[in-house]
């Protein structure tokens, strides 16, 4: 039986012990309940990684949980995969290398891998260092299920020296795999201070990646672009765009013709944020049954940190009024969002809590339901962690399960904490 990761995703059952309630089901809160395990728990310690950081998930249809994670060997960063066929209960003894062992990758954050998978097979995106000095963007695929990766392939062009980060991939409905990025090779000056996304896609299952496509100029340049697809072929390049006046807020832009050509791009919202450099967060953005979905950070023209949400049910040539999902949450940043299965969107964000007395609370997960109607829950806590968290990311799976997994201090490196939840309980 072939394996899957789309949304309708099939588990066993495991048992979750010493939740408490993060998200309640008062009117107020208009959506479902969740918990979460009590405390998260480090994932890499069990097989000697002390070190390990920017971490990603995945769920399939035969209830394998999959984390992504860049750890340290040999004094070089790699990417990595560990897989749990428990749901997190136990992780298999080894992880599985991804890029290659003499090389060292780039991950700092939003400038970190990326990973898609479907039923064909899993894929993964990553920037590294070049032998001319410069970056180029890296892709492996595996057709095992995880059980390995094969040789890296080069996604960006060949030859052409310039700086190029902050990677996106994806797939498509009709199995076309596309990779996005920034990228400054037509920047005429050293010191200019915005970037280009540049787009590339394989017709042969991640095999091969053909010639690199400019999608737009004006691009903010450590923000990275993200990607989607609709049900008619569409596909989307969200990024933020740098306006005249340093004006840095979000737009998207079309194509219809399987990615060889891009409409011009349509603003999400004019939230006017005016920053003489670049704040470090993309958008997260997701399609479903007809609806795209985008998510950002911005501190708009009364420079209050907020994440919004937005919908576009025309393929993106509008978008609605945004909604603050982060509410009263204080320097909220880096949503990330997975649609379930009934096509509720799910996000995380990193933020802190409010305090009176002027302190500074540590950092932690928050999560917000938004129903298919466009409705949001109050942001709710993640509980456990003892040190500000970062970059959190999510995985849902079927039957009302979910993941979380973050970077956080321990000691004197970093460490991947994994948290398990249950929607609706």
């Amino acid at each position: 039986m072939a394996k899957g990761v789309a949304r309708s995703v099939r588990w066993g059952p495991f048992v979750l012990v010493g939740v408490i309630l993060v998200a309640g089901c008062s009117k107020s809160d208009r959506g479902p309940r969740c918990v979460f395990e009590a405390r998260p728990r480090p994932v890499l310690e069990s097989i000697g990684l002390n070190a390990s950081w920017d971490p990603k998930l995945a769920v399939d249809t035969a209830g394998t949980l999959y984390i992504f994670a860049v750890y340290n060997e040999n004094s070089r960063s790699r990417l990595g995969l560990l897989m749990s066929h428990d749901a997190g209960d136990t992780l298999l003894p080894s992880i599985v290398p991804i890029s290659g062992a003499e090389v060292s990758i780039g991950s700092h954050g939003e400038q970190s891998p990326s990973v898609a998978m479907t039923r064909g097979g899993i894929y993964a995106l990553w920037q590294q260092a070049s032998e001319d000095s410069s970056e180029k963007i890296m892709c492996a695929r595996s057709l095992s299920w995880g059980e390995n990766f094969e040789n890296p392939v080069q996604v960006s062009d060949a030859g052409v020296a310039s700086y190029r980060g902050f990677p996106s991939i994806g797939v498509a409905p009709n199995g076309e795999v596309y990779a996005v990025w920034l990228d400054e090779r037509d920047n005429s000056k050293p010191d200019e201070e915005t970037s280009s996304v540049f787009l590339s896609k394989s017709t042969d299952g991640g095999a091969t990646f053909g010639r690199n496509i400019r999608v737009a100029g004006q691009a903010c340049p450590c923000c990275r672009p993200s990607l989607a697809f609709g049900a008619h072929g569409e596909v989307f390049v969200a990024w933020r765009r740098v306006f005249p006046g340093e004006i840095r807020d979000l737009v998207v832009s079309t194509s219809h013709d399987n990615g060889r050509t891009f409409a011009g791009p349509v603003r999400v919202h004019d939230d006017g944020w005016k920053l003489k450099g670049c704040p470090d967060c993309g958008a997260a953005l997701a399609e479903w049954d007809g609806v795209l979905r985008i998510a950002w950070m911005t501190e708009g023209k009364d420079e209050r940190p907020r994440i919004r949400l937005a919908r576009s049910v025309d393929g993106a040539k509008s978008f609605s009024s945004p909604i603050d999902i982060s509410q009263d949450i204080l320097d909220p940043n880096h949503p990330a969002m997975q649609i379930a299965e009934d096509g509720t969107a799910w996000l995380v964000f990193q933020g802190r809590a409010p305090t009176t007395d002027g302190s500074w609370s540590k950092t932690q997960a928050y999560v917000v339901r938004v129903d298919s109607r466009g409705t949001p829950s109050l942001p709710r806590r993640v509980p456990g962690n003892e040190n500000s968290i970062s970059y959190p990311t999510i995985g849902i799976g079927s039957g009302g399960r979910m993941f979380l997994a973050w970077t956080q201090a321990q000691g004197d490196h970093p460490v991947i904490m994994l948290s398990r939840g249950r929607i609706g309980l």
